[in-house]
């Protein structure tokens, strides 16, 4: 009795995981997200937003250089990433740059749209940052 009362709970663990939005959606998994919502994108991932024909691909980081919190350096660095938009049957391949010690996100307008980019981790020091740990907070707003 008691273990089927666990796997019951765990079962509806797993499916209220899977509703949340971009939830256990994988690398391959397409997240859908609204206007005016953020969403987390893994490298290799894509997010379609609801109702608009804008689809956003987060292709991968191409550099990382940012200072570790904590740690006196010369330059702040920066990290280079790489987007590809597609709206309303336009395409683009856009490279991006964020400087180190700062929390600024970066944004982009695209035809009616604009987007907002941040890439997470944060670099400390000590610890590597590993491809797959990245991960590309968006959100879009529609312009007028």
């Amino acid at each position: 009795m008691v273990w089927q009362v666990k796997n019951a709970l765990v079962l509806v663990l797993l499916v209220i995981l899977g509703l949340l939005p971009g939830g256990c959606a994988g690398n391959s998994g397409e997240v859908k997200a609204a206007l005016g919502q953020q969403f987390s994108l893994s490298p290799g991932q894509s997010a379609v937003i609801t109702g608009e024909e804008l689809k956003i691909k987060f292709e991968g980081v191409l550099e990382d250089s940012r200072c570790p919190r904590n740690v006196v350096c010369i330059w702040e660095g920066r990290v280079r990433y790489v987007v590809q938009v597609t709206a309303d049957g336009s395409l683009a391949r856009v490279e991006l740059t964020e400087p180190g010690l700062t929390d600024q996100p970066v944004q982009l307008t695209f035809g009616s749209y604009r987007l907002t980019f941040h890439i997470e981790p944060y670099p400390e020091e000590g610890k590597d940052i590993a491809d797959e740990e990245y991960r590309l907070l968006s959100s879009v707003e529609k312009l007028r």
